[in-house]
């Protein structure tokens, strides 16, 4: 498990947004590692981790987007039942809130990779300490 980076996009919730957002990295052969999205009124965050952190916002800004830059934790996980529960319950019983969370499991993986943004990230790291 990681501190990693990660660029919030700040944009209208607008047909073809993200298309605009990932071509424009793309273009710039930044890879996106991951991300998560949604809908609300006026501006959305757009959370993405990059390959090449310096490069996006570069990027991303000459768009002429609003971006935020946040420390996540970022952890690689069994693909098991239970494994989110015991993290949750870990995260709780040290009093850290978990404010966001995304992750994916890849087709015939057996590993997890969870993104979560936390109240406190040192103890965060501290509370899922050994786990597998």
């Amino acid at each position: 498990m990681a501190k990693a980076k990660q660029l919030t996009v700040w944009t209208e919730s607008t047909p073809a947004q993200l298309g605009r957002i990932a071509r424009a990295l793309g273009d710039a052969r930044v890879n996106i590692t991951a991300f998560t999205c949604g809908s609300q009124p006026g501006d959305c965050p757009l959370r993405l981790q990059v390959n090449q952190h310096a490069k996006a916002k570069k990027v991303l800004q000459d768009l002429g987007l609003r971006i935020t830059e946040e420390e996540v934790l970022r952890v690689s996980v069994a693909d098991k039942p239970g494994t989110l529960a015991e993290i949750g319950a870990r995260l709780g019983q040290a009093a850290i809130n978990i404010e966001y969370g995304y992750g994916a499991v890849a087709e015939k993986s057996r590993r997890a990779d969870l993104v979560f943004g936390v109240s406190d990230l040192d103890g965060a790291q501290r509370a899922l300490k050994g786990l597998k």
